[in-house]
């Protein structure tokens, strides 16, 4: 299951470049920093609303006990039978309160006496308990109403405008009012329902002691938005660092790599993998049948790698098929440039996992175009050295391949663990002899044998074999006795590039062999490569 999913994840490793990653990573950090900022500011401002609320509250508390102390006094004053004298006094109180700009003294009999003669207002109606109201007076200017029962009646009206003074915001956004049972009085003295007056918003609200007023400081939440950002550009600066440093870290550390998987996806990115090709050819002429396509790395620092050890790091990383895609997109584009005989194998070598996964099929299509065209056949090759996935997947991919005439060759045979069985129900077209047992030919004798045995066996499964790693005349002349037909290995030709094969076929190398195999009856014959 990890396999699987680590071939998986293969599939969408090479999609994480470097100019997804530091943008991604960035703005990450910058949304994570923006979130921070965005809370000290709603802290912050949360934190200031209450100050504002509970200083204008406490000031509100001043000017009302100013005008509670006015109240007291009013109703010290005794209405004579002429009003004269109380209008002066009552007029006396008016100026020597803040705000207050009417009062008016009610006696027993229901005489009424006010600061200003040229107008007379009847009491309002007060509820039992209450003392205070906010409405419009005749004038059609809200005013504050402080009423007292008792001895007749006393009322001192404070004007509403110039209290609302103290509701001015003391920066850009913040919005204050006073509620006051179902009316709020805003900052700019008008009176409205509550409903329709209070926003949505930031806001806090500090009554006062006696409970009567409340005052309510809001604030947008596009201006606590703006404030996180212009108050936190610190916060938002480290956050875009951090950002540059999780991306650096993502693509260099081991944090979602390790240095070698990162430096084979930048390799496939910036296309330093390159192919070249090793000639297959027959035993009794040296005709180049096929060639296999190998793969090669140049890296811009440490230069040339080995197949060896790259092809390694590659399968442990899960970048192996990526690799073979991109392999397999370059031969395409490179096989349209050149000319090939009927019946020519073109070998790519797949990873298992590769060959497990539905995605094979529409790799293979625009190879096989190009292919067709020239009537050459592809032959994909899988190591022995790791079992091909037993499931259904797979065997349905194999046999799509094989509908579209996709050859299966079986590499490095003799290292694994691959018996009759095993050929069988894959049904490989080629097997692929480790070279291994070339190079023991004339030394161990367990070695020969097997490879003796070799041909009787696939005779008896109808595969064709391929002998890799001849690098002398003798291994050459050995196994076109013994009955071999195809081989492989540097005496024919090392692996080149596209255009050194393309002149190795063309230029005279194959026909300069024709000759020679008169010769090979007599031991005769002209050595090209190892």
């Amino acid at each position: 299951m990890l396999k699987r999913l680590g071939a998986q994840w293969s599939r969408h490793a090479l999609s994480a470049k470097p100019a997804v990653v530091y943008p991604v990573a960035v703005c990450a950090c910058l949304l994570i920093g923006w979130l921070l900022a965005l809370g000290a500011a709603y802290l912050q401002d949360r934190a200031d609303l209450q100050q504002r609320a509970v200083t204008i509250a406490h000031q509100l508390e001043l000017q009302f006990a100013q005008a509670n102390t006015a109240l007291a006094r009013i109703d010290a004053i005794a209405p004579g039978s002429n009003c004269e004298l109380t209008s002066r006094l009552l007029a006396a109180v008016v100026q020597a309160t803040p705000h207050a700009r009417y009062a008016l003294r009610t006696a027993p009999d229901g005489r009424v006496c006010t600061s200003d003669i040229s107008r007379i207002d009847n009491p309002p109606a007060v509820a039992a308990g209450s003392t205070l109201i906010l409405r419009s007076s005749q004038a059609g200017s809200p005013a504050f109403v402080l009423q007292h029962q008792g001895n007749g009646g006393s009322m001192l009206e404070l004007g509403a405008v110039s209290l609302a003074a103290l509701l001015q915001p003391g920066s850009t956004g913040v919005v204050a009012g006073v509620r006051m049972g179902s009316q709020y009085l805003a900052a700019d003295g008008t009176v409205h329902a509550v409903d329709d007056a209070v926003g949505q918003g930031l806001s806090y609200q500090a009554a006062t002691q006696d409970g009567l007023l409340e005052v309510v400081v809001r604030e947008s939440w596009a201006e606590v938005v703006q404030h996180s950002v212009l108050r936190r550009l610190d916060t938002l600066l480290l956050a875009a660092l951090a950002g540059v440093a999780l991306g650096w870290a993502l693509l260099r550390r081991q944090l979602a790599r390790n240095s070698s998987s990162w430096e084979i996806a930048q390799g496939i990115r910036n296309r330093e993998f390159f192919t070249h090709y090793q000639p297959i050819v027959t035993a009794e002429h040296g005709e180049c049948i096929g060639v296999e396509v190998l793969a090669r790395w140049r890296h811009p620092v440490q230069g040339a790698i080995r197949s060896d050890l790259f092809i390694p790091a590659a399968e442990d990383a899960g970048l192996i098929v990526p690799l073979t895609r991109y392999l397999i997109r370059r031969v395409s584009k490179e096989f349209k440039q050149v000319a090939l005989p009927p019946g020519f194998l073109v070998g790519i070598n797949i990873a298992a996992e590769h060959l497990g996964m539905p995605d094979l099929v529409e790799d293979c299509k625009i190879l096989l175009a190009v292919l067709r065209e020239k009537k050459a056949v592809l032959v994909l090759e899988v190591s022995e050295r790791f079992p091909l996935p037993e499931h259904q997947v797979t065997h349905r991919v194999v046999q799509d391949l094989r509908q579209m005439g996709v050859k299966l060759a079986l590499d490095d045979f003799g290292i694994g663990h691959a018996d009759r069985n095993y050929l069988r129900r894959w049904g490989f077209d080629y097997l692929k002899v480790e070279k291994g047992y070339v190079s023991a030919l004339g030394k161990d004798s367990f070695k020969a044998n097997i490879l003796d045995g070799l041909l009787q066996t696939s005779h008896q499964l109808g595969v064709q074999v391929i002998v890799k790693g001849v690098e002398t005349q003798g291994q050459q002349n050995y196994l076109s006795v013994k009955g071999f037909q195809f081989l492989q290995g540097f005496y024919f030709g090392k692996p080149m590039t596209l255009n050194h094969f393309r002149q190795w076929l063309y230029s005279g190398i194959t026909q300069d062999r024709v000759p020679s195999v008169a010769a090979m009856a007599t031991g005769r014959s002209e050595a090209t490569d190892r």
